[in-house]
């Protein structure tokens, strides 16, 4: 999924829920693909379309906040004249 989503440039809402929780792992990839740090390139290329992703978690972890707060700052790119 995480794979599929990394060129995505229409799909801005993802529903995720009914799912069992997205494991530790899965957390850590889908967090890589929103806000990928490990260069200014990388980041620069990680998906900025997706504004909301709906999961279903059992305890919430520190990716998972920062999932949100990636989200959060590419709904206020989408809605502002910024541009990459």
């Amino acid at each position: 999924l995480v794979d599929a989503l990394q060129n995505n440039t229409s799909l801005k809402m993802l529903e995720l829920g009914g799912n069992s929780a997205i494991s530790k792992q899965g957390q850590i990839l889908l967090l890589k693909l929103m806000n990928d740090i490990s260069s200014i390139k990388a980041t620069l290329q990680s998906n900025h379309t997706l504004e909301c992703l709906s999961v279903e978690i059992l305890d919430e972890d520190e990716e998972i906040q920062h999932i949100d707060n990636a989200l959060k700052i590419n709904a206020l790119y989408a809605t502002s004249s910024w541009s990459l």
